[in-house]
């Protein structure tokens, strides 16, 4: 009996552990298989996990730093272009980053090129004369400032207890007090208590350097700010919650997947192939965008970032003069801040279809920190892209989507690539606007607080509540190739076509070229009057219908800073004195306010690029587009701004010689004609606009 019963239970005890090795064996097969789908990584991935650790421990180990140095960028390297234009899926490269790094005992600025690959340290330069972007060390500003005399009266004045207040400050930049070269800040007292804190104390200000440690100078206007604790309200999201009437669900779903695919970082449609990636100081970055042609992948797009973000507020007391905040060059695009970094919601920040994409960012320790669904890669309904009578068909629009807190702002991107070519960006603007402390409770006529012509610099929100005038400007680096790096780029006016004998009517108006031959004459601006654009073109043919082969830029609504010619902020900011520029590539200029925007000794942006007017006719050229808001902020906006919308559109034009989505005898082969000459033809002077000085060179066709 004890035999049988042994036997009875060790055949199901058998047939467990085979099935158990049967379902251990599919794991390990499974977890082989996942292994291998993994693509392979390719030179533009962003940095991983253990790269960014790699990057620290190898500063340690060959003594270049110590603990106290604090990372404000760890980025990949990105290889050569030159290199990458020749690469091939399997050759093999090197991985390689950089860094900028602050000692904050010496006060020196470093910048660190890391083999991860070999694991050495390629370069490591002390940079003179310049200070890395802020980091919360700053702090320091507020045990500096509890042991001033000035400050703590100021604080006593107002019946303020110390304890009560920590201290805002920014880059005092162009308004500083100390040597260029100094970390020195301007600094504004505000309530610990949530309830307040937001609303800055008004009429108390302090220059601190904290490359020396000591309070400068204190501004005291004796009272007359707005400086009592104000519940203003401020957004709350655990109390504050949308009442807008409740709707039906609405559902965004592909039961068949999606028309495109992803493969590491890359993103390929029947359409379009590029890659995405995050930069840890603009955030995200297109590359190697290419249009499917047929069978024929064109080069269109190399690569293209927010190469720097400024905003500037308009209000005439030191402490909002001083909010001059480059959010790229400064603050990393708030990517170096986990308390604030948020991945994208599905069915909120983005629809419920899309597919996520997961980065690595860096703390100030050098520390890697993880964000998930961080870029979002979406198919939405684009309308009909075409229409005629009964006939019309659908555009499925490829998106890219992705959003950053900076401060109190949210800011979003939205790339989208449709199926003729044509790429559109969206930058979406929402958050909590900037607000200061005032002594009036109405924006009637007659109130404490008028100004310039019985205005005020902003727009009352709440009792005691200004939402100050600012502008919020994005400076897109737009390294276009089309069909290749042998470019040259021209500017369209429409023109009225004066009444004579040809134009008996006068109602005839045409477009006029103009080529821009050099960096000085690529200093443009834009001119709603003539409808003015810019075509990047193939420099070494035309189409089969003898036109070039180009994108053209179409701006959409846009703004000129308002600071006063002259003034710091201007100064600092020279870069928007054009809304494009088109300089010659080269590796090394990147943004255009400089490396350093927050230090004011060292000036290397866009302006001083261009002083040597390079010449740009068939050559690799990169097209900087300044895309601008000015923010007079409506009561309706308070205490959330619900988002507001700008962009630009980057088109074909002669690129196809018809429409790229229609069949039939217009999809035919696309030719060209070697057009034998870099330069167009029959090139005359062009008539300059008002307040214009360098002036491309006419086109006749």
């Amino acid at each position: 009996m004890k035999t049988r019963y042994g036997i009875v239970f060790l055949i199901p005890l058998l047939s467990i552990l085979i099935l158990l090795t049967r379902c251990a064996g599919k794991k390990v097969q499974a977890e082989a298989m996942e292994s291998a789908a993994a693509p392979l990584p390719h030179p533009f991935d962003p940095l991983g996990e253990s790269e960014i650790r790699t990057v620290k421990q190898v500063l340690l180990a060959e003594k270049k730093i110590d603990s106290t140095y604090r990372f404000f960028v760890i980025n990949l390297k990105e290889p050569a272009k030159a290199d990458m234009l020749n690469y091939k899926p399997g050759d093999a490269f090197q991985r390689q980053a950089f860094a900028v790094l602050y000692d904050w005992n010496t006060n020196k600025t470093f910048e660190a090129v890391i083999d991860i690959t070999a694991k050495k340290v390629k370069s490591f330069e002390y940079m003179a004369g310049v200070t890395a972007g802020g980091m919360a060390g700053d702090t320091l500003v507020d045990k500096l400032l509890k042991s001033d005399p000035a400050w703590m009266e100021g604080l006593k004045k107002r019946n303020i207890h110390p304890d009560s207040i920590k201290t805002s400050y920014v880059f005092a930049g162009e308004m500083g007090m100390a040597p260029a070269d100094h970390r020195e800040m301007i600094c504004t007292p505000q309530y610990i208590n949530k309830k307040y804190h937001e609303l800055l104390i008004d009429g108390l200000v302090a220059y601190v350097d904290l490359t020396t440690k000591k309070v400068l100078k204190v501004l005291d206007d004796g009272g007359k700010g707005y400086y009592k604790p104000e519940d203003i309200g401020y957004f709350n999201p655990a109390v504050d919650t949308v009442v807008a009437p409740k709707t039906k669900p609405l559902q965004m779903s592909q039961p068949e997947g999606t028309s495109f695919t992803i493969e590491g970082y890359e993103i390929k449609s029947k359409s379009w192939t590029f890659r995405v990636g995050i930069d840890n100081r603009e955030g995200l970055v297109i590359r190697d965008a290419k249009f499917n042609d047929n069978g024929t992948l064109r080069p269109v797009l190399y690569r293209a970032s927010v190469a720097e973000m400024y905003v500037p507020y308009g209000s005439t007391d030191m402490t909002h003069a001083a909010w001059n905040y480059y959010d790229v060059g400064a603050y990393r695009m708030g990517q170096g801040d986990p308390k604030v970094m948020n991945g994208l919601k599905a069915g909120a920040d983005v629809p419920m279809n899309s597919k996520f994409l997961s980065t690595f960012f860096h703390d100030e320790r050098g520390e890697p920190m993880k964000l998930d669904s961080v870029i979002a890669v979406y198919e939405e309904y684009g309308g009909p892209i075409t229409r005629h009578g009964r006939f019309s068909h659908e555009a499925r629009n490829l998106v890219v989507k992705y959003f950053t807190r900076v401060w109190n702002y949210d800011y979003g991107l939205k790339w989208i690539f449709h199926e003729d070519g044509t790429i559109d960006l969206k930058a979406e603007l929402t958050g909590i606007v900037g607000i200061k402390g005032v002594n009036r409770t109405s924006d009637l006529p007659g109130g404490p607080d008028e100004t310039f012509n019985g205005n005020y610099y902003g727009t009352l929100v709440a009792p005691h509540v200004e939402a100050v005038n600012h502008q919020h400007f994005f400076s897109f680096r737009l390294d276009l190739d089309v069909d290749g790096t042998e470019n040259l780029v021209e500017e369209m006016n429409t023109v009225a076509v004066p009444p004579s004998k040809t134009n008996p009517y006068g109602n005839a108006f045409a477009k006029q070229m103009s080529l821009i031959r050099n960096e000085g004459e690529g200093q443009r601006n834009l001119n709603p009057a003539s409808n003015r654009h810019w075509m990047i073109a193939d420099s070494k043919a035309v189409n089969a219908l003898g036109q070039m082969k180009s994108y053209v830029i179409m701006p959409g609504s846009n703004a000129m800073p308002y600071a006063g010619t002259g003034s710091g902020p201007r100064k600092m900011a020279d870069f928007l004195e054009r809304q494009v520029w088109v300089t010659a590539y080269k590796e090394n200029e990147t943004h255009p306010a400089g490396e350093y925007p927050n230090s004011r000794a060292i000036k290397d942006g866009i302006t001083q690029w261009t002083s040597d007017k390079e010449d740009l006719v068939g050559k690799d050229v990169v097209l900087w587009y300044n895309l601008g808001i000015t923010h007079i902020v409506r009561p309706e906006e308070w205490p959330i701004m619900n988002t507001h919308t700008l962009g630009f559109t980057l088109a074909p034009f002669g690129f196809f010689e018809s429409n790229p989505v229609i069949g039939g005898k217009h999809a035919k082969t696309k030719t060209t004609v070697v057009q034998g000459t870099k330069v167009p033809p029959d090139v005359s002077l062009c008539v300059p606009l008002p307040g214009e000085k360098a002036q491309p060179v006419l086109v006749k066709r």
